[in-house]
């Protein structure tokens, strides 16, 4: 069953994924990907839908629906970064 992710953690999670992705290619110690927002853990990876409408964290299993305004949100806080 998916977690329904509010505008403003996807906000948060979507700016640190692209700080964690921007870092990553020159650090030598690269930024590690943000916690899951349901249980805390950190994830090696997060897969955001193609279509924006769902987030996975691998190591936790959690599953997170965005709604429009979440996606939006988020991806107006990745532009900012």
């Amino acid at each position: 069953m998916a977690i329904l992710l509010a505008p403003a953690r996807t906000a948060r999670l979507f700016a640190a994924v692209a700080v964690q992705q921007q870092a990553f290619p020159s650090k030598p110690h690269p930024v590690p990907l943000p916690h899951c927002p349901a249980c805390r853990r950190r994830p090696n990876r997060i897969v955001i839908e193609a279509y924006g409408t769902r987030v996975d964290f691998d190591r936790c299993g959690h599953v997170f629906t965005l709604t429009r305004e979440a996606l939006l949100a988020g991806l107006a806080a990745q532009r900012t970064v």
